[in-house]
């Protein structure tokens, strides 16, 4: 059986959809999973993958170069500008004819949050162009700032300094004209769910396969997937399954749907892994109505305020994940070194703790 430092090793690689990594390491756990007993479903998952090219904004004819948005479209625009610093200046807000500049408040962080996006999209800007200074964390300036697969309009980012040329290019009253060079293909890649035989599941613990692209991902979500293969070796219930699910990074959810419709066995909730073994850290969670939340308590767990990603297929879930969220923040989407970011130790620790936390939950099958 191998270790979960030599796991950790082979699985923490940039492996976005599809790339051929994320194909390996598909591989990898599927054989993996069966040597060690388990029935494996392989479920195929339609999915994109985007690339972007350098792209240009030109001001009193000299050319910008901005960087397009993960998943954003290509556009070739001329228009006035509009400016929003903050969400409230969003609302009622008609950009219809106008290219929105996303600026301050609104640029300090990685925009994840539906309603907000929503409220974005719902100006109808012809495209976006996010200013974002340097990243509080991964200190990257500028840093995608919307990410999501299914943001509707063209958007780019670029340096927060350009913010003095558009603001005096708005009082000029200049068209300004943007050209975004990117491309979104489509990916039939797949993912794996993993049960015992003769057994009738109602847990499923679940963590991606994929990262975002470019980033490593030790944390996103190599470590993850390392617990899951060494819990899935010491098999504490039969009642709980696994699932590495796959194109998930950037809001894509397309594991999540490929899961629901696959008809698997009568899953009741959900447990999601998510950046474990980060340095300087502790094990918490988030519950959404999970039954395992006394359970977890009882092992002296702490509850997280912060923002946490999740498998979301309206079954009760519980989220775990380590205290440490602005270490975890400065290595998503980012080149920085993951596996420096882990705690061997801390990690093998937590997944003895969920081990613990799996061994009595759900009915035995």
């Amino acid at each position: 059986m191998q270790s979960i430092e030599s796991l950790l090793a082979t699985i923490a690689v940039k492996r976005s959809v599809g790339s051929k990594e994320n194909d390996q390491l598909r591989s990898f756990c599927e054989t993996h999973a069966r040597s060690l007993g388990f029935e494996v479903q392989s479920q195929q998952v339609p999915s994109y993958a985007s690339s972007g090219s350098l792209s240009f904004l030109t001001l009193a004819e000299e050319s910008c170069t901005v960087l397009p948005s993960p998943f954003s479209r290509s556009c070739s625009v001329q228009a006035p500008l509009v400016f929003a610093s903050q969400p409230s200046a969003l609302k009622g807000l008609d950009a219809s004819s106008s290219l929105l500049v996303l600026h301050g408040r609104l640029a300090a962080e990685p925009i994840d949050d539906e309603g907000l996006l929503g409220l974005i999209s719902s100006t109808k800007a012809k495209a976006i162009i996010c200013l974002t200074s340097s990243h509080a964390t991964t200190g990257l300036s500028p840093f995608p700032l919307i990410r999501s697969a299914e943001f509707p309009i063209p958007s780019c980012y670029a340096p927060s300094s350009l913010l003095e040329s558009l603001l005096q290019a708005k009082e000029d009253r200049l068209v300004v004209p943007l050209q975004l060079f990117c491309e979104t293909k489509k990916h039939d890649c797949r993912q794996l769910f993993c049960t015992l035989p003769d057994s009738t599941p109602n847990v499923l613990v679940t963590a991606p396969l994929d990262t975002p692209q470019n980033s490593p991902g030790a944390l996103f979500h190599a470590s993850s997937i390392a617990v899951m293969l060494v819990l899935m070796e010491h098999k504490p219930n039969p009642a709980v399954a696994y699932l590495l699910s796959n194109a998930q990074a950037y809001g894509q959810g397309r594991g999540k749907a490929a899961f629901l419709q696959a008809k698997v066995p009568p899953i009741e909730q959900v447990v999601s892994l998510t950046g474990l073994g980060c340095r300087q850290s502790q094990l918490v969670y988030q519950s959404w109505d999970s039954s395992l939340k006394t359970d977890i308590e009882k092992h002296g767990l702490e509850a997280t305020d912060a923002l946490l990603p999740r498998f979301a297929c309206e079954l009760p879930e519980l989220v775990l994940t380590s205290s440490n969220q602005r270490l975890l923040s400065s290595v998503r989407d980012t080149q920085l070194d993951t596996l420096a970011c882990i705690d061997l130790q801390l990690l093998k620790e937590q997944a003895q703790t969920i081990g613990e936390l799996l061994t009595y939950c759900g009915r035995f099958g």
